[in-house]
């Protein structure tokens, strides 16, 4: 088991520039981050997770999630439910949407969400939940073959506890109907994010699915833990998630790893991480309006200014208080 031979990946008839991949992530990843990650190199952006109950019944509030940004392409659309006709209306209703009609960027993939552990979608039937019921999960697929002439993916999760099992054969069922790729998070549901991701059981899981294309999730952090994940699991590429937020650069950090120079610089500079704080907090003060806009960035901005040396706590705590954008702008000319 090694690295991938080359940085390169094509799916479907999608041609992706590397194999690290920008999660979908409740809240987190809108147009705006999502763009942000594409630019400092995920090759692949998810959008954060889409009702299909409320898709089809045409609440406006989703369409926000749908928004995309021209730099974005290639750019997954995640949807979630526990209705199968649901999924098959939600996309009928949106085709123009989703195809690009609209005016924006088509969606190049559609996933379909298995693996979500948040009480809410556990609750809904949806997400992980799905996982004890494999029957319910291919008629969902085939819901969205039926209906989407786009390709699609799936993202799982080990399973939804440890102790049912059923690893390899919801692997199996899922594989026999043709999805592009399968993503697997290195972990049950009921370990919600507990724990080190399990890349030996993706592993086994990726031995069981051969040639077919599985996509590793689970605490990638660093260029190290990703070679370490690949020579462990024979994945074809990596989803990342969490560590990404507030540190959309460690793309950069990933992608040397195909770097031919061993001696390849992936830091970022001070002035970088202001740039791209800008960048984050204008595009949030469009989409959700200012006020808005800087609460939404709260969680984005310590996170940050983590990476900005000798900076105090005290001035810390002044960005997660201001109200405007020329507030954080004025802030940051500052540092």
């Amino acid at each position: 088991m090694a690295i991938p031979k080359t940085k390169n990946i094509k799916i479907a008839d999608v041609n992706l520039d590397g194999r690290f991949i920008l999660a979908p992530l409740a809240g987190y990843t809108d147009y705006a981050f999502r763009s942000i990650a594409r630019k400092c190199g995920a090759s692949l952006a998810v959008t954060e997770l889409v009702s299909v109950a409320a898709l089809s019944r045409n609440i406006k509030k989703c369409y926000n999630y749908m928004k995309r940004a021209d730099i974005e392409s290639p750019v997954s659309l995640q949807l979630f439910g526990s209705n199968a006709d649901e999924f098959k209306i939600a996309i009928e209703n949106h085709i123009d949407k989703i195809m690009g009609n609209d005016g924006e960027i088509a969606f190049s993939f559609i996933d379909i969400n298995m693996g979500c552990p948040t009480r809410k979608v556990i609750r809904s039937g949806s997400g992980a939940k799905l996982l004890t019921d494999i029957d319910k999960m291919i008629s969902i697929v085939q819901s969205v073959k039926s209906a989407s002439p786009l390709p699609f993916s799936v993202k799982i999760r080990l399973g939804f506890s440890r102790v049912e099992g059923g690893e390899i054969e919801r692997l199996k069922a899922l594989i026999e109907q043709k999805p592009s790729f399968i993503t697997i998070h290195g972990r049950y549901a009921t370990d919600m994010y507990r724990g080190s991701a399990d890349w030996e059981a993706i592993a086994r899981l990726k031995q069981e699915a051969g040639d077919f294309i599985i996509v590793g999730n689970g605490d990638i952090k660093s260029k190290e833990s990703a070679i370490e994940a690949f020579n462990i699991s024979n994945v074809d590429a990596i989803m990342v998630g969490r560590a990404a937020v507030g540190n959309p650069w460690l793309f950069r950090e990933l992608n040397s790893i195909f770097d031919s120079d061993d001696n390849s610089d992936y830091s970022i500079a001070k002035h970088e991480v202001i740039e791209i704080i800008k960048e984050h907090i204008h595009e949030a003060s469009l989409n959700y309006t200012e006020i808005k806009g800087m609460h939404f960035m709260r969680k984005f901005i310590l996170k940050y200014l983590s990476h900005i040396p000798n900076i105090s706590r005290e001035d810390k705590l002044k960005f997660v208080k201001v109200e405007t954008e020329k507030e954080i702008l004025d802030l940051l000319d500052l540092l």
